[in-house]
C-alpha cells in the first residue's frame, strides 16, 4: 500500500505494533479493510504476548491523569510532554505575574507522589498522599504565591526604576540585588522573602574611602527606616541619594570591565573589588585579583585574606582566599 507511512509510521516510540507490521509486509497490503485487519492481528498477538493487564493498566492512568488536569482547568495547564511524564501547570498571581509548576509524574502514580520544582524564594514543599490530586498539590502552590505577592511587587519596583548589576536576569527566588550607586559603586542586598519591608542586608562594593560615607550616612539614618515603605523608598531616604535608573542613565556607565580578563562577566560574576588609589580606582573580579596576587613573588598571606599591589598602579591591594 502506496504512502502508508504518512498515514501511520512504523518507528514512531515505544510501539511493539510497528515491530510486528514491518515494511516489507505493509508493502504487500493493496486495501485499507486489509490495513485495518493487518493490524487487528498485531495487536491480538501482542495482547496473547505480554497480557491484557498491560494495556488496561495504561489506559486506567491515563483516565486518572486527565481527570485530575481536568479537574485543574485546562487553561492552566502549559505544557505536557509526549509521553505524559512532564507537564507544567500554570498560575496568575494577583499582580498578573505568570509563575509555572513544573511537575514530573511517576509510573505509579497516584500512589507514588510526583516530583515537582518552580521558582519561589523558599523551597516549595508539598507532602503527597496516596488519597491526593494535583489540584490539591496546585492550590497549595497558589496559596504560596499570595504569600510571596508583596516580596515581588518590592523587587520588581528595584528592577524597574534602579540598574541591577546581578542578578543580570532576575528569576523570581532571586533575593538579592547589586544596585548600581555611581560609576565603580554598588550597594548588594539582601531582602527577606516573608517581611519584605524590613531592613534588608547590605554589602557596599567599591573603593574603600568612596563606600565608606555611603555606610556611615546609613547607620546614622537607619532610624528612619519604616516598615510600611518599599525597600526603595526607604533606601533613597536613609542614603539620601537619587538611584541612577533607566529613564535617566545608561547601563555601560555602570558595567566596568576587570582590568586583568577585560571583560565585565566573569560566568555570572561582575568586577566587585575595585584598588583604593583614587588615581586608579582600577576594578577587578574577585577570582581574577585572586589568582594574580597569589602568583606574585613576594605576596604575603594573613588569616583568610592574600596581600599584594595593584598590577596598574602598584599601590598596596588584598583579596580574601577563594
Amino acid at each position: 500500500m502506496e504512502n502508508f507511512d504518512q498515514i501511520m509510521p512504523l518507528n514512531y516510540s515505544g510501539s511493539e505494533v510497528g515491530g510486528y507490521l514491518n515494511a516489507m509486509h505493509l508493502n504487500q497490503i493493496d486495501t485499507i479493510k486489509d490495513m485495518l485487519y493487518e493490524i487487528q492481528n498485531a495487536l491480538e498477538q501482542q495482547i496473547r504476548l505480554s497480557g491484557p493487564s498491560k494495556f488496561i493498566d495504561q489506559h486506567t492512568e491515563y483516565n486518572i491523569l486527565f481527570e485530575q488536569l481536568q479537574n485543574c482547568g485546562w487553561d492552566k495547564v502549559n505544557f505536557i510532554s509526549p509521553d505524559f511524564h512532564e507537564l507544567h501547570l500554570k498560575a496568575i498571581d494577583e499582580s498578573e505575574r505568570e509563575h509555572i509548576l513544573k511537575i514530573w509524574i511517576p509510573d505509579k502514580f497516584p500512589n507514588e507522589g510526583p516530583k515537582y520544582d518552580c521558582d519561589l524564594p523558599q523551597e516549595f514543599q508539598y507532602r503527597w498522599l496516596p488519597d491526593d490530586t494535583l489540584l490539591m498539590m496546585f492550590t497549595v502552590f497558589q496559596e504560596t504565591l499570595a504569600m510571596y505577592s508583596q516580596f515581588w511587587d518590592i523587587m520588581d519596583e528595584l528592577d524597574k526604576n534602579t540598574w541591577i548589576l546581578e542578578p543580570e536576569i532576575p528569576s523570581r527566588k532571586d533575593c538579592r540585588r547589586q544596585i548600581a550607586l555611581a560609576s565603580g559603586i554598588s550597594l548588594l542586598i539582601v531582602v527577606n522573602p516573608l517581611i519584605p519591608t524590613s531592613v534588608p542586608v547590605c554589602h557596599y562594593l567599591g573603593p574603600e574611602r568612596v563606600v565608606e560615607p555611603v555606610r556611615a550616612k546609613f547607620n546614622k539614618n537607619i532610624h528612619l527606616w519604616s516598615e510600611f515603605d518599599s525597600v526603595l523608598t526607604n533606601l533613597k531616604q536613609v542614603l539620601e541619594l537619587e538611584f541612577p535608573s533607566p529613564s535617566t542613565s545608561k547601563k555601560e556607565e555602570f558595567c566596568i570591565e576587570c582590568g586583568i580578563c577585560y571583560s565585565y562577566l566573569l560566568g555570572e560574576a561582575i568586577p566587585e573589588m575595585t584598588c583604593d588609589n583614587p588615581k586608579c580606582n582600577q576594578s577587578f573580579h574577585h577570582a581574577c585579583l585572586y589568582e594574580y596576587i597569589r602568583m606574585l613573588p613576594d605576596v604575603r598571606s594573613s588569616f583568610n585574606k592574600l596581600f599584594g599591589e595593584c598590577p596598574y598602579c602598584c599601590k598596596p591591594l588584598w583579596c580574601t582566599v577563594l
